[in-house]
């Protein structure tokens, strides 16, 4: 999935798990979600400078590396959220729903049974990067899987409904 996928995905699951352990949820949680959705891709700078140092160019295989698995999320986000006094199960939930997307919108998967199998597993896998893909190309192929279309813009719809009804509660 891309970023906007990602950071709708972060605001909706957040919404759900604050109101699902009765806690509030404000524009500031909203922003919270969105950062944290996002940190599972930090790995994609690692990539990015493995590839760079071998000389190799194309797809950037971040969704091989350690990081972009359940058992890392599930111990690096307790550690976060006892260092910075955040509730577990949303660091965990939105580290989780990140690698759930990432396993639907891509050619690859992740390894959702590491350190056991190295195996990557993806939800309906699809030839993005095929022929080298990349840039504008890939996300001419990648707007074109209707699934991922639909998925992409009902959580872009759904975190814009939350995100509005949470600005006009301010008023």
């Amino acid at each position: 999935m891309t970023v906007m996928a990602h950071a709708a995905a972060g605001v909706v699951a957040a919404y759900m798990i604050q109101r699902a352990t009765h806690q509030p949820f404000h524009l500031g949680i909203a922003g919270l979600a969105v950062l944290l959705s996002g940190l599972p891709d930090l790995d994609l700078l690692w990539g990015w400078w493995r590839r760079q140092r071998a000389g190799e160019e194309g797809h950037n295989p971040h969704h091989a590396l350690w990081t972009h698995t359940p058992l890392f999320w599930v111990i690096w986000g307790g550690i976060l959220a006892w260092g910075f006094h955040l509730p577990l199960g949303l660091v965990i939930g939105l580290a989780l729903v990140h690698l759930v997307l990432d396993s639907i919108g891509t050619d690859d998967g992740i390894m959702w049974l590491w350190p056991w199998r190295r195996r990557q597993y993806a939800l309906w896998p699809r030839k993005l990067h095929a022929a080298g893909a990349r840039g504008l190309a890939f996300y001419r192929r990648y707007y074109r899987q209707p699934l991922l279309l639909l998925i992409e813009l009902s959580l872009l719809t759904v975190a814009s409904m939350i995100l509005g009804w949470e600005i006009l509660r301010t008023f």
